[in-house]
């Protein structure tokens, strides 16, 4: 400190330099442009440079719409109409004018490889006025909100796609709502195709099935009597064959039911090799007895689908022998304490790099071209069957020697196989109530009628009342009011649920029970009629003994006259 109280080279308070404005207003962080009443550019801030990619001794002195001219390649994308309006009316009226938001095309320096760049201004033009109250400048201000534009554009465009989204959603949407209802017309119609087919195949079943089990119940010879259990045997295979067709659209949709229990196998082996022996001595293969180190054992699966998968390996196994050769089923572990069941032939062999495609539904390999019949569907649908049953199956073969199809399944446990019982059923013996009993039969098959006819004849108190059209049947009903009705559900002049409506709908007939027995297997038909007040659903071919149980339970203890 000075002994006047300045530090040494302080500048005295009454002293101060006058300020540089020029360099105050060019250091200003906000673009300022500075434009005399011609619109000529006489100042300009460094922001507003750096904003503009222009340099001051480009621009200083010429037009601002010399500096910035319209972009020929997008008239749309200038403000610059907007700004010479804007500033004629600050020229105009000496008021300060602000302008919207503006879409400018800024020129590049060639440096930074030319063209334009599109940026987003909010404008505001303010005028300058001398003491004469005369337009001395324009000042120029503008607020870059590029930034601000293009987030806002984002923004919008995103909403314009989830728009957008949302209606292919919707479009989406309503086209899968089409399709599914595609799909269940086609599954409806699906479904009355296999009620058709299964009442068509099943019908004449019911009579071959039927009259075998009564010659079987007959005086009969060894020879004759080993005939008819064959006859029942390949008709009882032959229906599990339809109950696989319908399967085989319920696994296509996801609704196979199966029942998992342990099967004895030795007993099922026995059944598949006398089901087959005959067409192995036509085809000249012997099927060898089965095979097994420790005893045949149990396997956890369904009786009938296992039974299915063994006559498609067995079959095959004879059809793609040669004759002389011979057939063997044998058992061995497999592979995670599972028990592995193989069917051996002696047979022409495939090549190795072929087997995978022989489980492929309607691939026969090269057995079209060799005469041998068959669909290709049955190494396929075992495939299905099996892994449905948790299991695996697979092949191997060498061509010239034979082949070997294996599956694999977990081990059913011993103890809880219950023994079958060998004695005759105390249902198929004669038996009289203690009065007579109707039975009004409407089934328009006559083969069917003489069958029941013959069954009932182990009912003596019962009488039969036949009814071959189902109209008929509703009038026969309320004239005689049967103990009981049996109904088929196809008849030539209504179906049966609409004659189960008929007779559910009549007073002097809603008491009377109603059986229906059909050859139309479909699930979910049964539960529907179940509900509309049938008392039991029986489909064909029926054994004897099923058919005289359901009697017995309805009629024994029927007393009304």
């Amino acid at each position: 400190m000075s002994e006047h109280g300045a530090d040494v080279g302080e500048v005295p308070r009454g002293e101060l330099p006058p300020p540089d404005f020029r360099a105050l207003f060019e250091s200003a962080p906000g673009l300022y442009l500075v434009l005399d009443p011609e619109l000529r550019i006489v100042a300009v801030s460094d922001a507003y440079l750096a904003g503009t990619m222009t340099t001051r001794e480009a621009i200083l002195g010429r037009g601002i719409f010399d500096v910035f001219p319209d972009n020929p390649d997008d008239p749309a994308a200038n403000g610059v109409s907007n700004l010479r309006t804007s500033l004629e009316r600050v020229r105009q009226r000496r008021v300060q004018d602000t302008m919207a938001v503006q879409k400018y095309d800024i020129r590049r320096p060639d440096a930074e490889g030319g063209g334009f760049e599109v940026r987003y201004w909010s404008p505001l033009n303010a005028p300058v006025l001398d003491k004469r109250g005369q337009l001395a400048y324009i000042v120029h201000r503008v607020e870059d909100v590029t930034e601000f534009v293009r987030l806002q554009q984002r923004d919008v465009a995103l909403e314009e796609r989830g728009v957008q989204m949302e209606r292919e959603i919707l479009q989406r949407s309503a086209e899968l709502r089409d399709t599914v209802a595609e799909l269940r017309a086609a599954n409806a119609a699906k479904d009355e195709f296999l009620s058709r087919m299964s009442h068509e195949l099943r019908t004449p079943l019911t009579a071959i099935s039927g009259f075998g089990e009564l010659l079987s119940l007959s005086d009969l010879d060894a020879d004759q009597r080993e005939w008819t259990d064959l006859v029942r045997a390949a008709t009882a295979h032959l229906s599990r064959l339809i109950d696989d067709v319908l399967d085989i659209a319920r696994i296509e949709s996801g609704r196979l039911s199966l029942t998992l229990e342990p099967i004895a196998l030795g007993p099922l082996f026995q059944d598949v090799l006398a089901l087959l022996r005959p067409l192995a001595e036509r085809q000249h293969v012997t099927l060898e007895p089965p095979r097994s180190a420790a005893g045949h054992g149990y396997v956890l699966a369904d009786d009938h689908r296992l039974k299915q998968v063994l006559i498609n390996l067995v079959v095959n196994a004879i059809k793609y022998n040669h004759p002389g050769g011979s057939v063997q089923i044998a058992v061995a572990p497999g592979q995670d304490e599972r028990v592995r069941v193989s069917v051996h032939d002696t047979g022409r062999g495939i090549d190795p790099a072929l087997l995978d495609r022989a489980f492929l539904a309607f691939e026969r390999l090269d057995a079209a071209t060799s005469g041998i019949d068959g669909s290709g569907l049955g190494l396929a649908l075992s495939r299905n069957l099996v892994e449905a049953m948790q299991g695996a199956i697979g092949a191997e073969s060498t061509p010239g020697i034979g082949s070997t199809f294996w599956i694999e399944l977990a081990a059913g446990e011993t103890e809880v196989v219950l023994p079958v019982s060998d004695e005759a059923s105390p249902t198929l013996a004669p038996r009289k109530y203690d009065g007579e009993r109707r039975l009004l039969y409407i089934e328009d098959t006559l083969a069917n009628v003489r069958l029941v006819q013959a069954i009932l004849q182990r009912r003596p108190s019962v009488r039969m009342i036949p009814a071959m059209q189902g109209r008929l049947g509703f009038e026969l009903a309320r004239e005689h009011r049967p103990h009981l009705i049996v109904l088929d559900l196809h008849l030539p002049d209504l179906e049966g649920d609409q004659v189960l409506e008929l007779l559910k709908r009549d007073e002097s007939t809603r008491d009377i029970p109603v059986v229906i027995l059909t050859a139309d297997a479909v699930r979910n038909r049964s539960a529907a009629l179940l509900g509309a007040g049938a008392r039991a659903f029986l489909t064909k071919p029926i054994t004897v003994t099923r058919l005289l149980e359901v009697i017995d339970e309805t009629l024994a203890g029927t007393t009304r006259p």
